[in-house]
């Protein structure tokens, strides 16, 4: 490597770091920094499990390169995981020098990787990020009705079946802000969900919505309770924010509510 070529990376380096230090002043004030790997890699299986994609960029010569990616794969032996575009006729324009920055699409999740390998520019296998920031979205008040077992009626007007689109089905409320809720759905009602999903509800707690709520599918996990009739829960990100002063008019003012 020539000494030019040296002193740019030496550069571009000390730009990264800069990067990394802005990064962790932002993210002190609401976030969370998870250090233990084990935490840090069942945040990434998720993502991956989930099918959810990631922007992975690199800035080389002041050109920074982006990329929608998925990780395919997590190697919990040797900490690394597998990384292909999106779109499959994509390539990466990465280099293996120099770190590559991950992030979701509302920021709430961010981190820094090194490139282990780079395979015909369409797989990437990458070690674990040493850090990994989290940060929760969900502004505002957060409501959990959880213990009271209130009934919503919803539907899913994204499902690939014409009928059940125009069907109607029920969960229960598990929490309630602002910005969106969670519910428990029986998994034969929401077996085919996915994320992005537009989420309709008519009904919450017996009040029947004079203007529906509607939503994405932001979150869908099962529910590990063998007592219970198989589940999932789903989180629901509302398409407006809706005041706290109106969703008290949705449930009974009788009822305690375990803010």
């Amino acid at each position: 490597m020539s000494y030019l070529l040296c002193q740019k990376v030496e550069h571009l380096w000390e730009n990264v770091q800069e990067l990394l230090q802005l990064i962790e002043v932002h993210m002190i004030d609401g976030r969370t920094a998870l250090h233990d790997i084990q935490e840090i890699s069942k945040i990434l299986e998720k993502i991956s499990s989930h099918g959810n994609s990631l922007e992975f960029c690199q800035t080389v010569n002041g050109l920074t390169y982006r990329s929608q990616s998925l990780i395919k794969f997590i190697n919990n032996y040797s900490y690394d995981i597998s990384l292909r575009p999106k779109d499959k006729l994509n390539r990466f324009q990465f280099i293996p020098d120099i770190p590559i920055f991950a992030k979701n699409d509302v920021n709430s999740i961010v981190f820094k990787c090194e490139i282990k390998k780079l395979n015909h520019h369409n797989l990437i296998v990458a070690n674990f990020p040493e850090l990994l920031y989290l940060l929760d979205t969900r502004e505002g008040q957060r409501l959990n009705f959880e213990s009271l077992h209130l009934p919503l009626i919803f539907k899913n007007e994204n499902i690939n079946d014409y009928q059940l689109r125009k069907l109607y089905f029920g969960g229960t409320l598990c929490n309630f802000s602002t910005n969106g809720l969670s519910l428990i759905v029986y998994d034969e009602i929401c077996k085919n969900y996915e994320l992005g999903d537009k989420i309709k509800f008519s009904t919450i707690n017996g009040y029947s919505l004079i203007e529906p709520i509607t939503g994405e599918l932001v979150y869908n996990e099962k529910v590990l309770d063998p007592s219970i009739t198989p589940s999932s829960k789903l989180a629901i990100r509302f398409d407006r924010a809706i005041p706290i002063k109106q969703i008290l008019k949705y449930i009974d003012n009788q009822i305690y509510i375990n803010a």
